[in-house]
């Protein structure tokens, strides 16, 4: 397997930054009020998890066209309580809205576990569209061509789609209980879907040419697709093809001599070398199956740790595990001591010791996070990048090339373009990481196209501007160093007077649209 580095370009750092100047620059919203209102949908009673409020916090009520917008014009769109989709027009000379109605899903009923709706436009004039509950749909026009429904799935979130190579590709995913994994009570369920675009009629409806299903355990932030059409996923744990994951139903040891004998027995899928991790030392082992630690702790006696081997059942679903002993005494244990207990009579101890002062957000590393490359034809991880102890900022989807993302460093914000072989730093958001974790009420993050502003939307309607390098005209320097000052960066604070909060957000380089319950809002961004 392949590891890939994250590599920080330093020229894009600036160690001497000296914060944002508060602006006073008068920026403020216009707002036209709807006659239709948007279906906004919240978290049932059973909506519980951690990986529940990762999808609602997500949550991105406003939609755009990108293909379609101009220099003049841009085009938003959201769904309405009755299941229209609705076009906003906005023509940026004059400041005037235009709407209409351009199709329609079918939006279930409130009662229902159910996530927020989404809209992605495509290539070709397709647009994809989920209800939250258990439909993705795809349309031309005000035509249904394609409807796949998830009757199993207790709310389905969409994610991307893509065209690559004239096929339709479509993620979405679930939350659901987690039957295998003991630690964590839920996991995702990511749906892959392609549909051939090649022979398509405009006659005839779409048909689903393949569909992989993907269990992530553990934490799932989100996947996008690369410029090859693989899966790039980041997420705490290997994303596996549904039916292939393997479980250790027991273990048993013997030892003949100086021989130890550990076997595994499994049920599930098939097991490959590579899914197979073992770690020795003199008087250690740690095994892990498909990331699982099956085995892991300090051993009853001491091995010669260049004698080890490992086998698979030929005729049965086994794995065994043979070690030799530096001597025939007969051991007591094959575990003395595991290392789970270890590490929790250590932590005790740190926090004995540890200060009282409570940390900050940004003070605070992540547990394992890494980006996962998954091959498009086998389902297979091919690489993978660890970034644990980076927080995730945020993640800004691109029409045509992968996702971009946003990684705490240090301070900043790093943004990082998966476009190319390996991901490239191609901006830096002075600051956002430190910013960001001050803002607990936050529902949004995200920068414009040209990484000129970051932006922050509070839950009290509170809208967060930091433009990262204003030219300064005239004369300016620092007092400290008496240094004269070409650019300085601004935070600009705009207030929604409106009393239903923000539901959905765009962001573009001239201007700030968001929407509430019956309201679309905009502000023109300086530039």
């Amino acid at each position: 397997m392949q590891h890939i580095r994250l590599d920080v370009d330093h020229s894009k750092l600036d160690s001497k930054f000296d914060g944002y100047k508060v602006s006073m620059d008068n920026i403020h919203f216009e707002s036209k009020q709807l006659p239709q209102r948007s279906c906004l949908r919240s978290p049932t009673n059973s909506m519980v998890s951690l990986q529940h409020m990762k999808v609602f916090s997500a949550d991105n009520q406003l939609f755009c066209n990108v293909e379609k917008c101009t220099e003049s014009h841009e085009y938003l769109y959201r769904i309405l309580d009755t299941g229209h989709i609705q076009e906003l027009a906005y023509d940026k000379r004059n400041g005037q809205w235009k709407d209409m109605i351009i199709g329609s899903i079918d939006i279930g009923t409130d009662s229902s576990p159910a996530f927020p709706t989404g809209l992605i436009f495509t290539d070709f004039e397709f647009y994809v569209a989920s209800n939250g509950i258990s439909d993705i749909s795809v349309h031309l026009g005000t035509e249904l061509m394609l409807k796949r429904t998830f009757e199993n799935a207790k709310g389905i979130c969409l994610i991307e789609a893509k065209v690559i190579e004239n096929k339709l590709n479509i993620l979405a995913y679930s939350v659901e209980n987690s039957e295998e994994n003991k630690t964590t009570k839920t996991r995702s369920r990511i749906y892959w879907i392609v549909v051939n675009l090649l022979d398509f009629d405009c006659s005839s409806n779409l048909t689903i040419e393949k569909e992989t299903q993907f269990i992530q355990n553990g934490h799932f932030e989100t996947c996008t697709f690369s410029t090859d059409g693989n899966l790039i996923f980041l997420a705490s744990e290997k994303p596996r093809v549904d039916g292939e994951q393997v479980t250790v139903l027991n273990h048993t040891w013997s030892q003949t001599g100086t021989t130890i004998e550990v076997k595994f027995t499994l049920t599930g899928g098939s097991l490959s070398q590579e899914d197979v991790d073992l770690i020795v030392s003199k008087s250690s082992v740690k095994l892990s199956i498909q990331d699982v630690v099956v085995l892991n702790g300090t051993l009853g006696g001491e091995i010669d740790e260049n004698d080890v081997e490992i086998a698979m059942g030929q005729t049965e679903k086994s794995l065994t595990l043979k070690l030799k002993s530096t001597s025939d005494t007969k051991w007591e244990k094959l575990i003395g001591l595991e290392t789970s207990r270890m590490e929790k009579a250590e932590d005790e101890e740190m926090k004995a010791f540890a200060s009282e002062e409570p940390m900050e957000e940004c003070d605070e590393a992540d547990k394992a996070l890494l980006f996962y490359w998954v091959n498009r034809q086998n389902g297979k991880v091919i690489a993978q990048c660890d970034v644990s102890g980076s927080q995730s900022l945020f993640v800004r989807r691109n029409r045509d090339q992968p996702a971009d993302f946003c990684l705490r460093h240090d301070v900043d914000g790093l943004l990082w373009s998966f476009a190319g072989p390996a991901p490239c730093h191609v901006a830096t958001l002075q600051a956002f990481g430190y910013v960001q974790a001050s803002k607990t009420t936050r529902l949004w993050s995200g920068c414009s196209p040209n990484n000129a502003m970051a932006c922050i939307i509070e839950g009290n309607n509170r809208v967060l501007l930091y433009s990262q390098k204003v030219e300064v005209f005239g004369s300016l320097s620092n007092r400290k160093t008496s240094q004269t000052v070409n650019h300085v960066a601004k935070q600009h604070l705009l207030r929604l007077e409106c009393p239903d909060p923000i539901r959905g957000v765009h962001m573009t380089n001239t201007h700030l649209f968001v929407a509430t319950k019956e309201h679309i809002h905009v502000a023109e961004l300086p530039v």
